[in-house]
């Protein structure tokens, strides 16, 4: 089959290019942001003027309909060389399923340490490398200030879940939507119990529910972090339909300026603008940010950051010219071009220095300052308790489950499928 795909490098081949080439790299990746496909674009035509014999091939595929296929891909003849990923539990099932490869040797020496070593942790297990890392998205509240300012709600006093709380319903004492949320793609509305649950039970409680211990994920402070979820849940803090949106409507419901706030990754400022009815979305001039709030009492700190450390997964049969262009592709100087545009913030040392965006630039700092990063639930407890915590979630905030319910069954799942 043919992946839907963005762009071709076949229009900017030179006639005296070869008409087949002998090697052929396939890229399978989920960014429909064009200004990040350009410089990838640049690299791989560069990269492919100066090796002839092999063609480079980006293809693209919608987050979920992503999910969806890649198990059916990795184990097809059309299997992509390189594959995005988030790490976690889902990783480590494709790495026992035999379809990735170890690259360890590989990328040993100056490559591997030009990463921030966290990052490169992220993409391995039991001392092997499997892929190597990009970009981190951290989980924040965005917040538009115009509706802010009408619900008489100062973002900066945000520190507190129950300042949360009070923010919320200001605003609808004001007649402004507190939260957009895309409802029906489920994994939005996890970030509120994973996040919580990071809060009150801070990194060691976390390893322990990981592990099973103290109740695993149906423990009393996991349950407490859930009991707080149903608190913001039965405020109606999101806007009406929220489940019936996905991530795409949310992102335009917020950059049409119809929610004060948006809890989602830097994702809500590259490709999240251009679901916006103007396809620009809200100006960086009504735009603010900050961590989600900490649990009084808890064990977590409110730069424990949540969210994606996005990278990339090398396949079982991917040849070795592949590693030659991650060389190129995942390099300083692509990578700085990313950081410059405000597009990415960056797993290479070196190149936070060229961000400029001022947004970019304070998560960086962040990123800098946190002693913890926590991938997805979704992705960390692999593909079947990772639907089960995020369908959970869902019912949890359509009040169809309690927050005892919905932990029980996800440790139940969890302990069925614990990787």
């Amino acid at each position: 089959m043919k992946y839907p795909f963005l762009f071709s490098l076949a229009s900017l081949e030179s006639p005296s290019w070869p008409a087949s080439a002998e090697t052929v790299v396939k890229i399978l990746h989920i960014c429909p942001v064009p200004e990040v496909l350009e410089i990838w674009q640049s690299a791989a035509f560069a990269y492919e003027k100066a090796n002839l014999a092999v063609e480079l091939e980006f293809n693209y595929l919608e987050n979920e309909e992503f999910k969806a296929k890649l198990p059916t891909l990795l184990q097809s003849n059309d299997c992509p060389s390189l594959f995005h990923s988030w790490g976690g539990g889902v990783m480590r099932e494709q790495i026992l399923a035999g379809v990735c490869q170890d690259i360890t040797n590989a990328i040993d020496g100056d490559f591997k340490d030009s990463f921030y070593p966290a990052a490169v942790h992220a993409f391995a297990a039991e001392g092997k490398s499997y892929g190597l890392p990009d970009s981190v998205g951290p989980i924040v509240f965005w917040y538009n200030k115009e509706l802010c300012e009408r619900a008489d709600v100062d973002p900066s006093a945000i520190k507190y879940w129950e300042d949360l709380l009070d923010a919320v319903r200001k605003c609808k004492a004001a007649g402004v939507i507190p939260i957009a949320v895309g409802g029906s793609a489920k994994w939005p509305l996890q970030f509120y119990p994973a996040l919580l649950m990071m809060r009150v039970l801070g990194k060691d409680g976390m390893a322990s529910a990981y592990q099973g211990d103290n109740g695993g994920f149906a423990g009393p402070d996991v349950v407490k972090a859930w009991k707080l979820y149903k608190e913001l849940c039965d405020l109606d803090s999101f806007q009406e339909g929220f489940q019936t949106m996905n991530a795409g409507d949310a992102a335009a419901f917020f950059h049409d300026g119809k929610a004060a706030f948006h809890l989602m990754g830097t994702w809500l400022l590259t490709a999240g603008r251009l679901y916006g009815t103007d396809k620009k979305g809200l100006p960086e001039a009504k735009l603010g940010w900050f961590f989600f709030p900490e649990v009084q009492g808890g064990k977590g700190k409110a730069n424990d950051i949540f969210g994606s450390v996005y990278g990339w997964l090398v396949s079982k049969d991917a040849p070795k010219e592949t590693l030659d262009f991650m060389k190129v592709w995942l390099g300083k100087e692509t990578q700085t071009k990313l950081a410059a545009l405000g597009l990415s913030i960056p797993m290479v040392k070196g190149t936070a220095e060229a961000i400029q965006n001022p947004f970019y630039k304070a998560l960086a700092v962040g990123v800098d300052n946190s002693g913890w990063i926590c991938v997805a639930m979704d992705q960390l407890l692999g593909r079947e308790t990772g639907r089960t915590f995020n369908g959970e979630a869902a019912a949890v905030a359509a009040g169809a489950q309690s927050p005892e319910q919905a932990t029980q069954l996800i440790e139940n799942s969890w302990s069925k499928n614990r990787i």
